[in-house]
């Protein structure tokens, strides 16, 4: 399996236990030719996995929680996806928001890209 890209991304993609969408903000022209811009999803249900970095900035303060770490998402490597692009990630397959096992993203930098797999930096900024 060692020097064959094919087998070792689908023996990678086999541990992967999360799906994403990834979405973009982009100009979109509407009624009468008024042109905004609106968040696009480019890619839906895909097969990931998220891991932590351990970089956890997260404050309580008298007023409220900042919830801020950095993480990495795994994927495939024929995604393109971009700085600044939005990620809705479920975990383990659910997106019952009350669970907290569906998280929002946002990537930061460009992904790490290899022949098996794409490391996607991402960044968790939201209050508790």
């Amino acid at each position: 399996m060692v020097g064959n890209p094919t087998a070792e991304r689908a023996a990678i993609e086999m541990t992967y236990e999360d799906t994403a969408s990834v979405s973009r903000t982009e100009p979109v022209t509407g009624a009468n030719n008024i042109t905004k811009t609106a968040l696009v999803v480019k890619y839906s249900e895909i097969i990931c996995a998220l891991s932590y970095t351990g970089s956890d900035k997260s404050n309580q303060t008298k007023a409220q929680n900042e919830v801020e770490y950095d993480a990495v998402i795994f994927a495939a490597p024929d995604l393109l996806v971009l700085p600044g692009d939005s990620v809705i990630l479920k975990r383990f397959g659910r997106d019952d928001p009350s669970s907290q096992l569906l998280l929002m993203f946002e990537v930061v930098g460009r992904p790490a890209m290899y022949a098996t797999h794409q490391e996607i930096r991402v960044k968790d900024g939201d209050l508790a």
